[in-house]
C-alpha cells in the first residue's frame, strides 16, 4: 500500500452481451431489401435512418477536415500583436513617440 500513489479506477468498457451483430447487420439487411422492394413497386416508403452508419462519423471526419491547413507561428502572432498595438497608439496619439 502506498502513501502517495492512488489506483486509477478501471476503465469501463461498454460491451453489450446479450446483442448479436451478425444478428443485427441481417435484420439491417433484411429491411433494406423490403424497402427496395416496395420502391420497384412502387408503394411510398417511409424513410428511416440508420444511426449505426452515421455513429462516429462526426469525429472520424474532424481530424481529416482540412490537412493543408498550418498553424502559425508563434514569434509570427507575436511580431504582429505588436505591430498592431504600435498602429493603434499612432492612431490615439498622433506620433510614433513612446
Amino acid at each position: 500500500m502506498s502513501l502517495f500513489k492512488t489506483r486509477e479506477p478501471r476503465r469501463f468498457r461498454g460491451v453489450h452481451i446479450y446483442t448479436s451483430e451478425r444478428k443485427d447487420k441481417l435484420d439491417r439487411l433484411v429491411a433494406e431489401a423490403k424497402r427496395e422492394e416496395q420502391l420497384e413497386r412502387g408503394e411510398a416508403v417511409e424513410y428511416k435512418p440508420d444511426i449505426e452508419s452515421y455513429r462516429g462519423k462526426f469525429a472520424q471526419n474532424l481530424k481529416h477536415a482540412d490537412p493543408e491547413r498550418r498553424r502559425i507561428h508563434p514569434g509570427l502572432a507575436i511580431a504582429i500583436i505588436v505591430v498592431l498595438l504600435i498602429l493603434w497608439h499612432y492612431l490615439l496619439t498622433g506620433s510614433f513617440s513612446f
